[in-house]
């Protein structure tokens, strides 16, 4: 199991799973996402607004990578 460290502490392991309504996604699929995200562009105020209005779908977006689903939530969470 994976995990990062930020001045000695844990603060996640990439080996475990967050769970949607639907699907299991491993946590490092969705830390990928989100630094994909960033590296296209999408700040990280703008992923939390959308995981704050659309917690399932985000996440399955950004575990995905799917850049397109994610900028549309973003914009339905701008609304």
């Amino acid at each position: 199991m994976q995990q990062h460290f930020d001045s000695e502490r844990q603060y996640h392991s990439l080996g475990g799973y967050v769970y949607t309504p639907r699907l299991a996604l491993e946590l490092g699929a969705i830390w990928d996402g989100i630094d994909a995200a960033e590296a296209a562009g999408v700040p990280l105020d703008e992923i939390s607004r959308a995981l704050g209005s659309n917690w399932s779908a985000t996440t399955v977006a950004l575990a995905l990578r799917n850049l397109a689903t994610l900028r549309a939530l973003i914009d339905e969470a701008g609304s």
